[in-house]
């Protein structure tokens, strides 16, 4: 008898069907509810057209596919792709569940593959069951769009697998169920988190830096925040037609603004999801249970968490033990040392017993505290002695494409090209200022405080070429006897706001980059306010500027803000910028020299003789009226008093 002896050969699957179908049947209540969730915005708006019968245009539905990508879907996705993350590979983090899939005759492979595909089917089943009720709604209304409906799918679909993929990859770094979302959220977030964090340490040393806001130099490394900030549904609309008598304007085109973002991230996701399965081939089956699963990370771990914890626990103790019993604005450098190097050994040591699952982390840390010690010291001394030259930074005149200057409630706009001159004075204060640091920073009047000491804040921004931007924002006390001495900052500074060139500049008399838009005038005698046109604003402007230019307005006085000499009127002009949309005000104050302003405002109309009175005569006046008031019986100063009161002091 002829035995043959027949030898298969063994096959690899990278998806096994039973496996797939086995997680999205046990995770039905994750999917099924964000399916029901998701459902609900379009069966509402459903309901709404039943009861109305409404029609809406293609591009109208686009719009509104267009705003829920924008600041929708990257919020949900935030929070939805980590729950379908933890459920598809939630085995790993018990070593009796890790251990039995692990025996099963699917290579790792294939597990990855599996779960990663229900994973991600999760996360598309409630966006079809919502989309798909927008498609129906769409064709009810009679507004369907392919183009926009295809955008939007490709948007969800790359959106989907990015945040899918950044949560698999932590996945596959932690080793604890609860360590998952806490690391995803932090590693989302972290990059803003730092960023604020060493803005407001960095500021407290270095003279000048601001202070209110963070850089946003690294705002990419938190998809979440910059997507929002970057992506949005620009829609531009037909202008009406006043012959129609309506006021509702028709659009005309709709764009998503900034979708090469998603689209970038899509690319991020599909690299993010090979490097988790790189970690996922070389996981120890007996890390489950630990806080981080890689080996080579648990350093990384440990230092980072020491670090974040000196920086940010360090600032907090500073301002509990030092700032709030009068430690002063500016941080002290060896209290501060002492607050970080408290808060980075509590994080070293959070960290070291994470890590090793034991309290027993303190025997033989000698040398670990050494370092975080010396870690504070050169961090705090390289940031506090501008080893960098931060502080002292100062663009190059070719270098700057716009130069911003905010002063004594005045802001100037400098274009490069145009005012060169003008760019160089401010930055010649600039360099006065950063000279004279110690002194602007550590300065204390000795003597009684009078009419000789002003404080200023000033805020200088270049706009550079290559598109970075360089604020300083500096707390100035400006003295009278310095503003004699040429080449100290007070005496710089009064030179360039009280130029004529400056007076010019505020308004924006030579800038057709801003229009005057509208403007409001204001006669306290009369208790009156008139709205002036653009066409009023601008009569108004060229005489302001032929004042200007005599030195009758404009002239700041730093050291006497009294209003008494003034008259009793006020003006508001606006302006809007043909560049970007922005808005810029300025404030007028009327003297006795501003012959040409008082009599443009006398030949509008809008002010008479006798409304030229100044503050202070006309408190004396109200003053002598006391007892007149108080025999009327309505107050003069409700509607209709004025005239009233015009009346009384015409008597008298």
């Amino acid at each position: 008898m002829n035995w043959e002896v027949r030898t298969m050969r063994s096959k690899t699957s990278f998806f096994n069907a039973t496996l797939f179908r086995k997680d999205l049947s046990r995770f039905w209540p994750l999917w099924g509810m964000a399916s029901f969730g998701g459902a609900l915005f379009p069966l509402a708006m459903l309901t709404e057209w039943l009861r109305h019968r409404v029609t809406m245009a293609p591009l109208e539905f686009t719009s509104h596919y267009y705003e829920v990508v924008s600041y929708a879907v990257p919020i949900v996705m935030l929070c939805y792709s980590v729950l379908c993350a933890m459920a598809v590979w939630g085995y790993l983090y018990n070593s009796r569940s890790v251990g039995l899939m692990h025996t099963l005759p699917i290579r790792r492979e294939g597990l990855f593959v599996t779960h990663t595909l229900a994973g991600l089917v999760m996360i598309c089943i409630p966006c079809a069951v919502t989309g798909l009720l927008a498609v129906l709604l769409s064709l009810l209304c009679g507004g369907f769009d392919p183009v926009g409906l295809g955008v939007t799918v490709l948007a969800v679909a790359g959106e989907g697998i990015f945040y899918f993929a950044s949560a698999t990859v932590v996945a596959f770094i932690v080793g604890n169920t609860f360590a998952l979302p806490v690391l995803y959220f932090i590693f989302h977030f972290l990059a803003i988190g730092l960023d604020y964090l060493a803005s407001a340490f960095a500021s407290n040393l270095i003279f000048g830096l601001p202070a209110r806001s963070y850089s946003g130099l690294v705002n990419f490394l938190s998809p979440t925040v910059f997507l929002l900030q970057n992506v949005s549904a620009v829609a531009e609309y037909a202008p009406p037609v006043p012959e129609l008598r309506t006021y509702t304007s028709t659009i005309t085109s709709v764009h998503l603004y900034g979708g090469w973002i998603i689209g970038a991230y899509t690319l991020v996701g599909v690299v993010l999801l090979a490097a988790a399965y790189l970690l996922y081939r070389r996981r120890r089956s007996e890390s489950a249970g630990d806080v981080i699963s890689v080996g080579w990370m648990k350093p990384v771990f440990s230092v980072g968490v020491t670090a974040c914890s000196a920086l940010a626990g360090g600032q907090m103790l500073y301002y509990i033990f030092w700032n709030a019993f009068g430690g002063g604005e500016r941080y002290s450098l060896i209290p501060l040392i002492l607050c970080m190097f408290v808060a980075g050994a509590i994080g070293f040591y959070a960290a070291s017993m994470l890590l090793k699952k034991s309290l027993r982390v303190f025997q033989g840390s000698g040398k670990a505290l050494a370092a975080v010690a010396v870690g504070c010291v050169l961090v705090c001394c390289a940031v506090a002695f501008d080893v960098f030259g931060v502080e002292s930074r100062i663009p190059e005149t070719g270098e700057i494409e716009t130069a911003y200057l905010s002063v004594a409630g005045n802001r100037y706009t400098l274009y490069a090209g145009e005012d060169d001159a003008l760019i160089d004075q401010v930055r010649d204060l600039h360099r006065s200022i950063t000279a004279d640091a110690a002194y602007a920073r550590d300065f204390s009047y000795l003597g009684q405080w009078d009419d000789n000491v002003d404080y200023e804040y000033v805020t200088l921004v270049y706009q550079l070429k290559n598109g970075r931007r360089l604020e300083r924002d500096y707390p100035l006390y400006l003295t009278r006897a310095r503003m004699g001495q040429s080449g100290t900052f007070d005496f710089k500074l009064d030179r360039l706001v009280n130029g004529t060139a400056m007076r010019i500049k505020r308004l924006h008399a030579e800038d057709r980059r801003y229009l005057p838009e509208s403007g409001s005038l204001y006669l306290d005698r009369r208790d009156r306010n008139y709205d002036l046109s653009s066409r009023e604003v601008e009569q108004l402007l060229a005489a302001l500027r032929a004042d200007a230019l005599t030195g009758a307005w404009g002239t700041y006085d730093w050291f006497d803000q009294s209003e008494e000499d003034e008259y009793a009127m006020e003006c508001h002009l606006s302006f809007r910028s043909v560049v970007d949309e922005r808005r810029d005000y300025i404030f007028i104050r009327f003297r006795s020299g501003m012959t040409n302003t008082i009599a443009c405002l006398e030949t509008m109309g809008y002010v008479a003789p006798e409304d030229l009175v100044t503050w202070a005569e006309l408190e004396a006046l109200r003053s002598g009226q006391d007892d007149w008031y108080e025999n009327q019986e309505e107050d003069p100063w409700t509607e209709g008093g004025p005239y009233l009161y015009e009346e009384a002091t015409a008597q008298a």
